[in-house]
């Protein structure tokens, strides 16, 4: 009975503290003239959905400011009441860390922040951090057909996007949308605006290409912008492997490729490998002749005959890869539910790729949910991502020859509590192949089986030094944060 009592008691204490807390933080936002979206409302719930449907948080409060200031207010609140702010771009972290990542942060939702304007003299483009790829993409493209590299999937806010990487399907030629970054306007924990260049706070400006959600709330990227190229070649093969070493082989050719100057800087290219499909697919930025002429060494190793070969402009190519309209609602709307993780390989043994297709063959063959498997072709002497310094930068992976994104989701209900050891075990399989290889791994494809310091060693690798240097300096009391961010230890 007293302990019944006790309980009681503590749970009575734990429900008004987070009571208190709640209206802490309501009452200085509200002084603060910052946009708040109360509990209860259709906007809140829509707002706290998680992409990521398998892991929700609830937030201590959630703002949608217009103005910078707005922005600058928020975080004051934050840091004066001691409650961790986490900015939401697109809020497509496979991790929820828009949400905070766990339960109780200030959510600051950037869904406002929309503004796309080229420079007509510089072509640098000016992008609010709240906007979406497909919106922006055609809104560079109707100021003069310009672009720059990002990936394709409409639905990702360009703001986490770019801070983790910013890899799509013309990385290889114009390399990550981190690189095409020129500038930032970074509200501080300290809630001071300042802008992050490589001539106006430089260390922060590297810190965040490849950190940026730790560091700050970034309100305005600019991006040097290129002319959206034309005439462009989009092709699928569909292979069929029979067995493991076959599909070894596969991978193995993928990587000699992709380090070997045969593949130009035009190719871009993917394996995406599905429970029904096994397919080489991307974009070649030229002509088909000149494709036909790059590729055909390749798919004579491979034996590949026969494949879908187009000739598209830049939006065309775009949309063909996206799966859904370029075009998306300020009130977007799409979840999953799924388990994901990541690889950057540099150089696979033979015992990797050995485990790594025996494991496909015994055991991602049986399993019947909605999984895929991509691996990229990232690095190498002809791609522009490893022409880049490898300090230039807080991205880490600038000698990967291939990233691998490894997604399993479920098309209703909830994700399998026995469900996470097969991705586990398909990335297991290469690591304890090549023990004494230290991979990294692609935060931008969050993976929630990770503790904080696995996080900090495969997301960063050895960058992780300088970046917690770089925290210390400007965030020591840890404002933003969330389970995998940087600290300031």
């Amino acid at each position: 009975m007293l302990a019944t009592t006790l309980l009681a008691l503590l749970l009575s204490a734990s429900a008004n503290a987070i009571l208190d807390r709640r209206t802490a933080i309501g009452d200085c936002l509200t002084a603060g003239s910052v946009p708040q979206v109360l509990p209860g409302s259709s906007a809140y719930n829509l707002a706290i959905k998680p992409f990521n449907l398998r892991i929700p948080f609830t937030p201590a409060a959630v703002v949608q400011p217009k103005t910078v200031d707005q922005v600058q207010a928020a975080v004051a609140c934050g840091a004066k009441l001691g409650i961790p702010v986490s900015p939401k771009g697109g809020g497509h972290s496979y991790a929820s860390h828009g949400l905070g990542g766990e339960d109780g942060h200030l959510m600051v939702d950037m869904k406002y922040f929309t503004s796309v304007k080229v420079d007509s003299s510089t072509q640098i483009a000016a992008i609010g951090t709240g906007a979406r790829l497909g919106n922006i993409a055609q809104s560079l493209y109707s100021q003069g057909q310009r672009a720059f590299s990002h990936g394709t999937c409409p639905g990702v806010g360009v703001a986490g996007h770019v801070v983790g990487g910013g890899y799509g399907y013309i990385s290889h030629t114009h390399g990550l949308a981190l690189d095409n970054l020129v500038e930032a306007t970074v509200v501080l924990a300290n809630s001071t605006v300042v802008t992050a260049s490589t001539t106006s706070n430089p260390d922060l400006f590297w810190a965040i290409r490849g950190a940026g959600a730790s560091f700050g709330i970034i309100t305005e990227y600019k991006f040097q912008t290129f002319a959206a190229p034309m005439g462009n070649t989009v092709f699928s093969y569909t292979i069929n492997p029979s067995s493991a070493s076959q599909a070894a082989s596969i991978h193995k050719a993928l990587q000699d490729y992709a380090n070997s100057t045969s593949m130009p800087t035009e190719m871009n290219m993917r394996l995406f490998v599905s429970p029904g499909s096994f397919n080489l697919e991307g974009v070649y930025y030229g002509s088909q002749s000149a494709f036909k002429s790059a590729v055909q060494p390749l798919l004579t190793k491979l034996g590949i005959s026969y494949g879908q070969v187009q000739t598209m402009d830049w939006i065309a190519g775009l949309s063909n890869y996206a799966y859904m309209s370029l075009s998306t609602p300020i009130d977007y709307d799409v979840h999953e539910t799924f388990f994901s993780k990541s690889l950057m390989t540099v150089s696979i043994t033979d015992a990797g790729f050995t485990a790594f297709w025996n494991y496909w063959q015994s055991t991602a063959r049986g399993v019947n949910r909605d999984w895929y498997l991509i691996i990229d072709l990232h690095g190498g002497p002809t791609s522009a991502i490893s022409k880049v310094a490898d300090n230039a930068t807080s991205y880490a992976h600038r000698n990967a020859l291939l990233k691998y994104e490894f997604y399993d989701r479920v098309d209703s209900g909830s994700y399998p509590s026995n469900g996470f050891s097969f991705l586990n075990g398909w990335v297991n399989s290469m690591q304890n192949a090549m023990p004494t290889t230290n991979f990294g791994m692609y935060i931008n494809y969050a993976d929630t089986s990770l503790t904080m310091a696995q996080a900090h060693s495969q997301y960063w690798l050895g960058h992780y030094p300088m970046l917690a240097q770089i925290k210390k300096a400007y965030d020591p009391k840890q404002v933003f944060s969330n389970p995998q961010a940087i600290t300031s230890t």
